[in-house]
């Protein structure tokens, strides 16, 4: 498949730099007639087709940012838009969002589109695959990474103590004396389910408990795929005594193939989750959970962006906040609902 040309490609092929092609696609008159000629000799040679950002007046705001997330149907991400909606409004600015659905190519398509509006600012949930194509872009708008850094590209980021957050719930499942613990992930590519694993795998490690694979499910993106894969743990010689799962559409569907098989929990089997969500303060036992702070996320992402629209050459951050374990009564407590057990987060520039 042939490659589609960039607007680096064009500057190299004209023997100049990034801005001046950018000038002559803008009709700037700070480039000379030979250089000019130059450039768009080489945009022609290229079939490149600038895009409308790059044809935009960047000094003329329209006052809407872009947002892409997975998918809006997930409680946790509606309330980081609510967040970032909220923030926007305070500072007359309009949202426009779409859903990836984890797509790469459907992130790239909404991107494209949101350019092409003259969007200020960009907030992405990165999905799975490479961001590199977002390289020629940040040099135009603002961008802005929530819940998960990008891959092969430095942006920046604001997240959550994923790592930690799971570790400290995986250490509290062994004080309670479980020893065949099960980790459940949607998608062990993504960073964030990567690290909740590597925090999982640490608790383990510590008191020299041997993970076996069959305890370890991936794929689990959906409801019914979560609840198929707990189905195929239930059937193990040895069942697992306790179920991690990493986010709360997985929890959802181990909670149903619990039901469905009459277990008890915590009595015949404990169960924990990443990410809270309504009904586990609902259900019976409630659920313990690490509680993502999503609104925050989505108001210090915007604040983050709004920054950058400001003063573009505000120096790209990570900020990462904390999250709260919440002991309830599906990994064997005393079911009281102000216990609870605070995480420090850590805020830090990069």
């Amino acid at each position: 498949m042939q490659k589609t040309p960039t607007i680096r490609d064009v500057a190299q092929a004209a023997g100049v730099s990034l801005k001046t092609v950018s000038r002559v696609i803008n009709s700037d008159k700070g480039v000379s007639a030979e250089t000019r000629k130059r450039v768009l000799a080489a945009i022609e040679a290229l079939g490149y087709r600038p895009n409308a950002l790059a044809r935009s007046l960047r000094g003329r705001k329209t006052y809407t940012i872009g947002v892409v997330i997975t998918d809006i149907t997930n409680g946790f991400f509606s309330t980081i838009v609510r967040g970032i909606e909220d923030e926007a409004f305070a500072r007359n600015y309009s949202v426009l969002v779409a859903n990836s659905d984890e797509l790469l190519e459907k992130e790239k398509l909404y991107v494209r589109i949101f350019v092409e509006k003259q969007v200020d600012g960009l907030i992405i949930v990165p999905a799975t695959g490479s961001q590199e194509y977002l390289r020629d872009l940040a040099s135009h708008i603002p961008l802005v990474f929530v819940d998960r850094p990008p891959r092969d590209f430095s942006g920046p980021v604001v997240q959550v103590e994923n790592r930690e957050g799971a570790y400290r719930l995986t250490r509290h499942l062994l004080e309670h004396g479980f020893e065949r613990l099960a980790f459940l992930a949607s998608d062990l590519r993504l960073p964030t389910v990567q690290e909740r694993f590597a925090g999982f795998r640490k608790a383990l490690d510590e008191v020299g408990i041997t993970l076996h694979t069959e305890m370890v499910k991936d794929g689990a993106k959906t409801i019914h795929e979560a609840y198929r894969k707990t189905h195929e743990l239930f059937v193990l010689p040895l069942r697992p005594q306790a179920i991690f799962a990493a986010n709360n559409l997985v929890v959802q569907g181990v909670l149903k193939a619990i039901r469905e098989r009459n277990l008890r929990i915590p009595q015949d089997v404990a169960v924990v989750g990443f990410d809270d969500f309504e009904m586990a303060d609902l259900v019976q036992p409630r659920l313990t959970v690490v509680a993502q702070p999503a609104y925050a996320l989505g108001k210090e992402a915007a604040v983050l962006l709004f920054s950058r629209i400001t003063c573009p050459s505000v120096a790209g951050e990570t900020v990462v906040l904390p999250v709260e374990v919440v002991l309830r009564g599906s990994c064997g407590c005393e079911d009281v609902p102000q216990e609870k057990t605070f995480l420090k987060g850590v805020r830090n520039s990069t």
